[in-house]
């Protein structure tokens, strides 16, 4: 009687790995039938002891052993050949007369790999100044013999690599660009899809962007002493090169206070200076630094106006908006604040607007008046004419 089998019709088996399907039954006397593709039979009676190894005559690749008294294992190295060709049948002829006596399964192999493992981008630790260390996830097929890296330079001459794991340590040199993808290969040497590209270029950093901003103007526009802030913000362009590690700001806002030189550690891109004068310009440099060494400086200068750029656009606005339709306005300065210690934006505003009021009011009674003088004049030098001038 059949106690135990381990193959069922859902056992898939990977090619070219070694295999094995269990048979523990309740006799001594026990066959292994290959049918299909292979016809034969490895038996043990009796007087076989524990640990007795036998051989197909068909093919050697099957070989039983008897691990106990009931006990049976059949081994095979799996070929894609004996996919949906081979059956394997246990059978304990020690009671002919039992029901349960037997139990077999055909042997399914796995199919050629479909999925691709994925690689990560090369982090900063993963790259020297002469190698790089490619890493990637171990794939969800079952059947993995080991993995096919190719490697192409600057796009060309692609070279195939192969590893037993999931990494690989590859040689580079500077100012090459470097493309990497990854496959699974099985024990059939059945390529799968490739992974997702990743390149890398093994150079320093490329010049950043720099934008300044003054920002944190004081209440009073017209207190020119009252220091303001420069935010900076740097934009790094998108690029295969090894990413940033830092950043170096240099400036010369406020030098009075040390150090003018202000290191950023990644992934930090803004920063702000204090201290700036209204009214003054200044330099900002950057130097981005990778593993491979210190990129170029890229350096901007940003001019601090007097009067910060959000009032001044909303007193333009103003002005746009409140041009007179009509000759009666009635513009109405804002009182001065006193509390500051003088006039604040919306006052300066209102002032502006007022005074263009009141020029166009000018210029419309001088208009006025002219044109009152010509008419008058030209009525009082035409003489009459009367009936008895003969």
């Amino acid at each position: 009687q059949i106690l135990g089998f381990s193959c069922t019709s859902s056992t898939r088996f990977c090619p070219n790995v070694p295999s094995e399907i269990t048979c523990d039954t309740t006799g001594s006397i026990v066959s292994w039938d290959l049918s299909g593709d292979i016809d034969d039979q490895i038996t043990f009676g009796i007087t076989d002891p524990v640990g007795t190894n036998k051989t197909s005559d068909q093919n050697d690749v099957f070989t039983a052993i008897k691990t106990g008294s009931t006990s049976f294992i059949l081994n095979f190295t799996s070929q894609i050949e004996f996919d949906n060709s081979l059956t394997v049948t246990c059978t304990d002829q020690s009671d002919p007369n039992t029901n349960t006596n037997d139990d077999s399964c055909t042997i399914m192999i796995y199919d050629t790999p479909s999925t691709s493992p994925t690689i990560p981008v090369p982090g900063y630790t993963d790259i020297s100044f002469n190698s790089v260390m490619l890493s990637w996830n171990s794939s969800a097929e079952q059947c993995i013999d080991h993995y096919n890296i190719t490697v192409t330079r600057n796009n060309m001459n692609p070279v195939d690599m192969i590893s037993d794991t999931t990494s690989y340590v590859y040689p580079i040199d500077r100012g090459v660009e470097y493309c990497f993808t990854v496959s699974v290969v099985d024990g059939a040497n059945r390529r799968g899809p490739d992974s997702m590209s990743q390149c890398l270029t093994a150079e320093v950093p490329e010049v950043p962007v720099i934008i300044p901003q003054p920002t944190n103007y004081p209440d009073d526009p017209d207190n020119l002493d009252d220091p303001v802030d420069v935010f900076i913000d740097i934009e790094q362009p998108d690029s295969s090169r090894p990413e940033v590690l830092k950043y170096i700001v240099i400036h010369d806002v406020n030098v009075s206070i040390t150090p003018n030189t202000i290191t950023l550690p990644s992934p930090t891109t803004t920063t702000t200076l204090t201290g700036a004068i209204r009214g003054s310009v200044y330099t900002i440099q950057v130097q981005p630094s990778n593993t491979l060494g210190t990129g170029n400086i890229t350096s901007t200068t940003v001019d601090i106006p007097s009067v910060p750029p959000p009032i001044m656009t909303s007193m333009f606005s103003s002005i746009t908006m409140t041009m007179p339709t009509s000759t009666t306005p009635s513009p109405s300065p804002e009182t001065p604040d006193t509390d500051s210690g003088g006039l604040r934006g919306g006052a300066i505003a209102g002032i502006v607007v007022g005074v263009i009021v009141f020029i166009l009011i000018v210029i419309s009674i001088v208009v006025g008046i002219i044109i009152y003088c010509v008419v008058k004049g030209n009525n009082g030098g035409v003489k009459p004419v009367y009936d008895n001038d003969q």
